[in-house]
């Protein structure tokens, strides 16, 4: 089985469509989201309604979602952040709102389990050190958890008694051969808002029969993305920031 592994999509409806375009090339079968549908972008309905129709797709709720139906979580906002917030709210139907709102917390399978902070605190928490990993492999099971929220790219394993590893994809797209007897916590790192300097979009294909998972990143029409975020009166520091990848 071939999935394909996206996060942070931020209502970037280019990148999106990009990315869906990419991974059904790819050889996508199903998809599992890693949160934040939603937030930054100028299209949360074009988006939400674009999953709504993608098949085997399967997602959890980010800090951005969750802050639609609970506004108390405005307070964890930048500025940026809840400007945002109050325009996705005004852009988005109650169909797309109800969708939004079935999304869990966290996701366990068979083949992976899937979290968009960390288990710890899934919507506040930005997951980045060896001993975040840590305190995090016993709240799932299996040899392989997903993650997004820092929107960079990055592999943790942990092979027992032996000190966590960490390797950070900045720019790149590589495979990774999944060893036995290691667990992994992935950042398939953002589609629509990337910030490891690279502008363009990033997701993973985890393939279960060969055992692999795949970085990919594509390319897509920034400019016309910046161009609506400046008609739809977000705020400029959000598009500024897309063509750098920041």
């Amino acid at each position: 089985m071939i999935y394909a592994v996206l996060s942070d999509i931020h209502a970037n409806y280019e990148a999106l469509t990009a990315v869906l375009k990419k991974a059904e090339e790819l050889g996508a079968e199903a998809y599992v989201f890693c949160g934040d549908l939603v937030g930054y972008g100028p299209d949360p309905e074009r988006c939400t309604q674009l999953i709504k129709k993608t098949k085997h797709f399967f997602g959890i709720m980010g800090n951005h979602d969750y802050a639609l139906f609970d506004r108390g979580a405005e307070s964890w906002f930048s500025d940026y952040a809840k400007i945002s917030l109050n325009y996705t709210l005004k852009n988005l139907s109650k169909s797309s709102l109800d969708f939004i709102k079935t999304f869990p917390t966290s996701f366990q399978g068979i083949h992976f389990a899937a979290v968009h902070g960390s288990f710890v605190d899934p919507f506040r928490d930005y997951l980045l050190t060896s001993e975040q990993f840590l305190i995090n492999l016993k709240y799932w099971k299996g040899p392989l958890c997903f993650v997004g929220h820092s929107h960079i790219p990055f592999l943790m394993s942990y092979t027992q008694n032996k000190l966590p590893k960490i390797e950070v994809f900045i720019g790149k797209d590589v495979t990774i051969k999944m060893l036995p007897n290691v667990r992994y916590m992935i950042n398939p790192g953002s589609i629509g808002q990337p910030r490891d300097l690279n502008a363009c979009a990033s997701f993973g294909l985890i393939d279960t029969k060969k055992n692999t998972f795949r970085l990919v990143r594509v390319e897509y029409n920034v400019a016309a993305v910046q161009r609506r975020m400046r008609h739809c009166g977000l705020p400029e520091f959000l598009y500024n920031r897309l063509g750098k990848g920041k």
